[in-house]
């Protein structure tokens, strides 16, 4: 790829072409060093980079709002050579032929004033950097957020959204992240207090340097959906209107089927059909229908042999969308073959709602979080314990465990019941597996004196599970919830980690802000 020459300028021009030149000069050293470097130095080089991307994409926010406040899109980059500048106006009005026209000094003649190329600055932005006009559009819309405003007389005054400007310019955020808050935050702008919109911008800023973006996505659905939940639930009408399963014929002899449910609906039927999807249940490892059974081990590769473990690895041959098929087929199976399905229904199936009591009588604005839905609505969450088998489970005001229950060698279900309430998923930072695929982990192993009790244990994925077992990352117990610490070479400071992904803090923060108004 060909790289044209930059024209040298003053101030920080110069220095950003010596910069380019000196990171070009590192990248060609990075190309020829990276397959003998070691792992810990090649690791190193690889974040710096990115801390670096950051900076830069810091520099072309601040470029961008430059580029508008000084109108280049219209004035021209200089008064000769690639832009134009517009001439000052005469002193006498009538001195001018016309509004279009000017005067050659040097000949007196009269010619055409020449337009401005671009429409506007993201159309100059767009012709002059190669970028898109939705990223330069992006950049200014951004910019003009986290950016100190100018005021009348010439001086800086506060940014929109000083949280997150300061975080860009310490190189703490990428770009991505910081458009994913400032077009939340703007998004709820008409229907939030002022208060609220700063704790949402403070924590999802801190919040997006502790996490990464993924999981940031959902932390800012979730900030949304409690400070906007009227205006983001559709009307019941609506809903009914649109719900439904709709057979789309049959097509290489597989039926086609579409549903389309709300969000109660959906957690019974995932409710369901996860049970079918988690690789650790026995009783799913010989799905008969894809060419596995317990008659033929080859075909599965890790069938006991003799009533012996044989230590393999069983993989499953099914998709996940097959896992899912099979897990709803075996529960209509399970209905129909217990006898006890009546006309109006078989058994209601046990689905769990975490929810906060004030959230769920309406005192405050939140929402609940369903096991495999993730955020439900009050109204959906209140629903659900009108006509499901509920299980009360009894939060703190830091989402702690107040009933332990019983010590045992294993976790019963009551306690695992206590530990999916907590922790929701797997308690690992930024980790997103559900809890039916967790497993009961205990913090002090109970070989070493460690108790069975819900405050000794934590749900964590099989991976996450080894991982722990490992040692290098340690869990500490902090008002009945765990935190992580991780290894020095993660971490030199090791700050302890929350899963962020299930845990956004929104009614901590909204009750923080609240009371800070208040004072």
């Amino acid at each position: 790829m060909a790289i044209g020459m930059l024209e040298e300028t003053d101030g920080a021009g110069s220095s950003l072409v010596a910069l380019r030149a000196e990171v070009l000069r590192i990248a060609d050293e990075f190309v020829q060093d990276s397959v003998v470097m070691s792992r810990r130095d090649l690791a190193d080089t690889v974040a710096f980079t990115e801390e670096l991307a950051k900076v830069v994409e810091f520099l072309q926010l601040v470029g961008a709002r430059a580029v508008e406040d000084q109108n280049v899109a219209a004035l021209g980059e200089s008064s000769s050579g690639l832009g134009w500048s517009e001439p000052p106006a005469p002193a006498d009005a009538s001195a001018s032929v016309a509004s279009d026209t000017t005067s050659d000094a040097a000949t007196g003649a009269r010619r055409k004033k020449p337009r401005p190329e671009f429409k506007d600055t993201a159309d100059y932005l767009r012709g002059r950097l190669g970028i898109s006009r939705t990223e330069a559009r992006r950049r200014l819309r951004v910019a003009a957020d986290i950016l100190p405003q100018r005021r009348l007389n010439g001086e800086p005054g506060a940014a929109k959204l000083e949280h997150l400007g300061q975080a860009l310019a310490e190189g703490a955020i990428s770009g991505k992240a910081a458009t994913m808050i400032r077009d939340a935050v703007d998004r709820v702008r008409p229907v939030a207090a002022p208060e609220a919109l700063v704790a949402m911008e403070e924590n999802l800023t801190r919040q997006a340097q502790e996490t990464n973006v993924d999981v940031l996505f959902t932390l800012v659905a979730a900030w949304e959906e409690a400070l906007d939940q009227d205006g983001a639930e559709p009307s019941p009408e609506l809903l009914k209107a649109r719900q439904g399963i709709f057979y789309k014929g049959k097509r290489n002899g597989l039926h086609k089927l579409e549903i389309a449910a709300t969000d109660e609906q959906h957690e019974y039927i995932a409710t369901v059909m996860n049970v079918a999807t988690n690789p650790r249940i026995a009783v799913n490892r010989a799905p008969s229908d894809h060419g596995a059974c317990p008659e033929n081990p080859e075909a599965v590769g890790a069938e006991p042999e003799n009533g012996q473990d044989s230590g393999q690895v069983w993989q499953d041959p099914r998709t996940r969308e097959q896992q899912l098929l099979d897990g709803l087929v075996a529960g209509c199976k399970l209905a129909l073959a217990t006898d006890e399905l009546p006309d109006t229904g078989g058994y209601r199936p046990q689905v769990m709602v975490t929810i906060g009591y004030k959230e769920l009588c309406g005192e405050i604005s939140g929402s609940g979080h369903a096991v495999f839905g993730g955020l439900v609505t009050p109204k959906t969450a209140r629903r659900i314990a009108c006509d499901a088998d509920i299980i009360p489970v009894v939060l703190g005001s830091k989402g702690e465990i107040l009933d332990v229950g019983r010590k045992h060698r294993f976790f019963n279900r009551a306690m695992r019941r206590a530990l999916v309430a907590r922790d929701k998923g797997c308690a690992f930072p930024d980790c997103c597996i559900p809890s039916v695929w967790t497993e009961a982990h205990h913090i002090k192993p109970w070989w070493d004196g460690g108790a069975t009790e819900v405050v000794n244990g934590t749900l964590l994925c099989s991976f996450h599970h080894a991982l722990m077992d490992n040692g290098n990352w340690e869990i500490e117990v902090r008002q009945g919830i765990p935190w992580f610490i991780p290894p020095a070479y993660l971490d030199p400071e090791r700050r302890a980690r929350r899963n962020l992904y299930w845990h956004a803090g929104i009614s901590e923060a909204l009750a923080a802000a609240q009371a800070a108004a208040s004072t």
